[in-house]
């Protein structure tokens, strides 16, 4: 492990806005929360993510394969672990050693999970997934008793949920549509008999935007960790609190004059004398290049300073001559705050022309993270 100080780059992860945020999500759609921490909690570190929203009132964590679910076991997670995805045969040992929740995806998964439950000779619990239109996981809405009534015996039905595909665009009609017809799901379900203790079929955005989707159990990811893609949900009236910082520190200066090119194939050409920022991260960090030329900017020695050039395997550089002092050592902060400033990790997704979910994965995929605390801060691998 790298010693702490001695990174370049780094994401720094602050559990208490984990808190904070869960506070807000149980505030709005009520106490019964699933924390979703796929994709490595969404590049924020999974295990962390999930203790802090655990400690905060969360009642279980969500991922997309066993192997997440194993992962967070041997992280020291006791509370109930759901596997969203789907399950391929070789991973069902893997499932059954995580202890872990699974959803029903179609007829053949009943008797696949049926099997393991006899193997392991006590019931699985498990979630019926209903498709409303994602047309990815789930049973059609007409098949939905079928499976509900043929999650028996070895079986121990949970959960019914679905997937809400539509719920952070601008227009909600298609997301009313969706809710109504898994409500009519719900209905028949309770008329039957076979109705499952947790209902849930919202995430981040409709928790917050629709209320109608809330039922009695909520899923929330990307809201927990602070990220508002399209700002759909500050436009409701929550208050989020980003839980990760982008930083890197300055390798070195390079003073220009006029008219000069900088970086590879000579991208920007200096409006005036110029000092330029040499900073240790680039696409190799998982920054992506797709930042070159696109106006995005920094913050460094108490200012905005532009992003300049392309961004390099190793290095950008940011133009600091308006920031007179900066030097090798300084940290420049691409998303989160810095004093009184702040760069939402929103905007340099946009400026890169992605979500915000593959600028986060791809920078926790590279990337250290320091996890801040009332004591210290600790580096996480």
């Amino acid at each position: 492990m790298t010693p702490r100080g001695t990174q370049r780059a780094w994401l720094e992860l602050d559990p208490a806005a984990i808190a904070a945020n869960v506070a807000e999500v149980r505030r709005v759609a009520g106490p019964s929360l699933t924390a979703v921490v796929k994709a490595d909690g969404y590049g924020h570190g999974a295990a962390t993510v999930a203790h802090a929203a655990l400690g905060a009132g969360a009642r279980a964590v969500a991922v997309a394969t066993p192997q997440a679910a194993h992962t967070l076991r041997a992280a020291g997670v006791t509370a109930p672990i759901q596997v969203l995805g789907a399950v391929l045969d070789e991973e069902l040992e893997l499932a059954l050693a995580a202890d872990a929740q699974l959803t029903v995806h179609a007829p053949r998964d009943v008797k696949r999970y049926a099997a393991l439950a006899r193997h392991r000779e006590r019931p699985l619990d498990v979630h019926v997934m209903v498709d409303v239109g994602m047309h990815r996981h789930g049973v059609a809405p007409t098949q939905a008793l079928v499976a509900l009534r043929a999650c028996r015996g070895p079986l121990r039905p949970v959960g019914l949920m679905t997937h809400l595909p539509c719920a952070a665009d601008a227009a909600l009609d298609t997301t009313r549509a969706q809710v109504g017809t898994f409500r009519r799901v719900v209905a028949d379900a309770a008329v039957a008999g076979v109705l499952p203790e947790q209902v849930h079929a919202a995430a981040s955005c409709a928790l917050f935007r629709l209320p109608e989707a809330r039922f009695n159990h909520v899923r929330s990811g990307i809201a927990l960790v602070g990220l508002d893609p399209g700002g759909r949900i500050a436009a409701s009236g929550a208050r989020l609190t980003p839980a990760l910082s982008l930083r890197a520190k300055v390798v070195g200066i390079k003073r220009v004059a006029r008219g000069a090119q900088a970086g590879y194939s000579g991208r920007w050409t200096a409006p005036r004398d110029s000092v330029l920022a040499i900073v240790g991260i680039g696409y190799g960090d998982g920054l992506p290049y797709t930042l070159t030329g696109r106006g995005a900017e920094v913050l460094l020695g108490g200012r905005r300073c532009p992003l300049v050039g392309s961004v390099m395997m190793d290095y950008v550089l940011v133009d600091v001559t308006d920031a007179p002092g900066v030097g090798p050592g300084d940290v420049a902060t691409f998303a989160g705050r810095a004093g009184e400033l702040r760069i939402p990790l929103e905007e340099q997704a946009s400026k890169a022309d992605l979500i915000p979910y593959a600028l986060v994965c791809s920078l926790g995929a590279h990337l250290r993270r320091e996890v801040q605390s009332s004591a210290a801060i600790r580096l996480v691998a």
